[in-house]
């Protein structure tokens, strides 16, 4: 049986047909569609359409270990360009830390206006370093993530990157205080450096052994 809830994301615009099967509670796997019908204009100005749909698969309750959402698209658009890919996140939690992997395989935007296209995969995994014993106490929370991703594009251009030092991000601080990724582009490589652990918004860029400071927009 499905479960449909209507909600009207703009006024006097169409509205989302949301569907979670099945509609039972607690009981899983359970897919949730959203679907776009003719097409739905949202708050931010753009355009949902094509008979374009959104369908997560979640295998159990997010906060349990093993649990996985996987997302795929179908037939969905936004405004002129063709959106598909497979959208992951698991719970890759342990008994002593907390931990999420998220995951994009084969993730592709296309214009229907010039079909020119631009593809990518990838992989991060957040994991909770500091402080996983205060759990109703997010302030003194610190998060590391590592991963890699690479791309290509109608173009010709391909590029790679992968964080060296792991991104270290801390719940009271805006900006991310540690990391390294390594980019490269065709020939052209790059290390994009966040620093030693400072709250700021201030990094450095280097390209092919050339470095500049850089300011970080929030």
């Amino acid at each position: 049986m499905w479960e449909t809830l209507l909600f009207d994301f703009n006024f006097f615009l169409p509205i989302i047909l949301v569907s979670v099967v099945p509609n039972t509670p607690h009981v899983f796997p359970k897919t949730i569609t959203l679907d776009f019908g003719d097409g739905c204009i949202g708050r931010d100005g753009k355009l949902r359409k094509g008979k374009g749909k959104i369908i997560s698969v979640y295998t159990g309750p997010m906060f349990i270990p093993g649990s996985k959402i996987s997302t795929t698209f179908a037939d969905y658009f936004v405004n002129s360009f063709k959106v598909e890919r497979t959208h992951s996140v698991e719970n890759t939690s342990t008994s002593n830390k907390k931990e999420w992997t998220v995951k994009v395989a084969d993730g592709k935007i296309t214009s229907t206006n010039t079909g020119n296209w631009k593809m990518w995969s990838g992989i991060k995994i957040h994991t909770q370093i500091y402080w996983n014993g205060t759990q109703y106490f997010p302030l003194d929370d610190v998060f590391q993530i590592t991963g890699n991703a690479n791309g290509a594009a109608s173009g010709g251009n391909s590029w790679s990157a992968s964080i060296g030092d792991p991104l270290i991000k801390k719940f009271t601080c805006h900006w991310i205080v540690k990391c390294t990724v390594r980019i490269a582009r065709n020939d052209n490589k790059a290390i994009l450096d966040y620093g030693d652990g400072a709250c700021d918004n201030k990094a450095i860029i280097t390209i092919n052994g050339f470095s500049k400071n850089i300011t970080l927009r929030w």
